[in-house]
């Protein structure tokens, strides 16, 4: 029994299809530009919580489990799926995603919000801190990505 395989089919099964990579960055900037709502929503709500309820009636409990995990996902799925692609809305998406969650995270003790998350939960706090960096620096990286 003789089994033979054609190099030509495994050589087009390897590459990607230009609509295959169409659909992969549209998906890829869709999943960027929701994690940057729902970011956005997250910061906005727990700025305007003072010991109560923000504007979506979330406390920085729910709005953290609600919008900002998701957001951190999203932001991940969106550089998988738009792995060595270039997209600039992935990649600014991915730059501002880090830089508002790092910088939000540090300055919010300072403001007297969100001190469950910084005083009880220390090292989920200091774990959000790194992972906005580390989306800064994806971005960056997608940034000097060369194609």
């Amino acid at each position: 029994m003789v089994i033979r395989t054609n190099q030509i089919d495994l050589f087009m099964m390897s590459e990607p299809s230009k609509p295959n990579l169409k659909r992969r960055r549209r998906i890829s900037e869709a999943l960027a530009i929701t994690a940057i709502i729902l970011l956005s929503l997250d910061t906005l709500n727990i700025f305007t919580t003072h010991g109560g309820n923000g504007f979506l009636n979330l406390t920085d409990r729910q709005s953290g489990i609600f919008l900002g995990l998701p957001s951190v996902f999203l932001f991940f799925a969106s550089f998988a799926f738009g792995f060595r692609l270039k997209t600039r809305i992935t990649s600014a998406s991915l730059i501002a995603g880090g830089a508002i969650l790092a910088i939000t995270k540090i300055i919010e003790p300072t403001l007297g919000l969100n001190l469950y998350l910084a005083i009880a939960v220390t090292q989920v706090y200091i774990s959000l801190i790194a992972i906005g960096f580390i989306l800064l620096g994806l971005g960056i990286w997608r940034l000097k990505m060369k194609q």
